[in-house]
C-alpha cells in the first residue's frame, strides 16, 4: 500500500481510521500458547476476573505503527516514534479502531516532523490507549 502524502492532511485533521477485530488465534501467535496465562488461557483469564483473554498491550502499538506507516511510509519506519499509555484492557474478540489527529508539524533537519495524537477505541467507543506518534514527512526529492 502506498503511503498517503503527509502534506495532504493539515493540523487538526484526522487520519483514516484503522479497524481490527482481534481473534484468539492472533493473540496466541503473538504470545505463544501457555497455560496459566491471562493472554492465552481463557479459564485462567476468567479466574483472574476477565471475561476473555487479554490482548497484549503491544498489539495496540503495532496497530498504531501500521496506521502511521500507511500515513508516512518510510518516514515513520526510519524516523518515527511513539509514546502511549494503556487505559483499559482489550479482550479477545474486541474490535479496535485506531485513530489519529495531526497535532503539529515542525521543521527537523531539512524535513518536517509530523506529530499525531493517537488513540484506540473498542467496539463500545471506550478508549483503551492514548498517546502521540510522530515521523518524518516524505522527502519530495525521493519520489523522483
Amino acid at each position: 500500500m502506498k503511503p498517503q502524502t503527509a502534506r495532504r492532511v493539515e493540523v487538526g485533521e484526522e487520519l483514516p481510521p484503522l479497524t481490527k477485530t482481534i481473534l484468539q488465534r492472533q493473540i496466541d501467535c503473538y504470545s505463544g500458547v501457555r497455560p496459566d496465562s491471562i493472554h492465552t488461557d481463557p479459564e485462567w483469564a476468567r479466574k483472574k476476573g476477565f471475561k476473555a483473554p487479554l490482548v497484549q498491550a503491544m498489539m495496540s502499538t503495532a496497530y498504531v505503527s501500521q496506521m502511521m506507516v500507511q500515513f508516512l511510509g518510510e518516514g515513520f519506519v526510519r524516523g518515527g516514534g511513539m509514546s502511549v499509555a494503556f487505559t483499559k484492557p482489550v479482550l479477545a474478540g474486541d474490535t479496535l479502531t485506531v485513530r489519529g489527529r495531526i497535532k503539529s508539524r515542525e521543521p527537523e533537519g531539512g524535513r518536517t516532523r509530523v506529530s499525531v495524537d493517537v488513540w484506540c477505541e473498542n467496539q463500545d467507543g471506550v478508549m483503551t490507549m492514548a498517546g502521540t506518534a510522530s515521523g518524518l514527512e516524505s522527502d519530495p526529492r525521493s519520489s523522483r
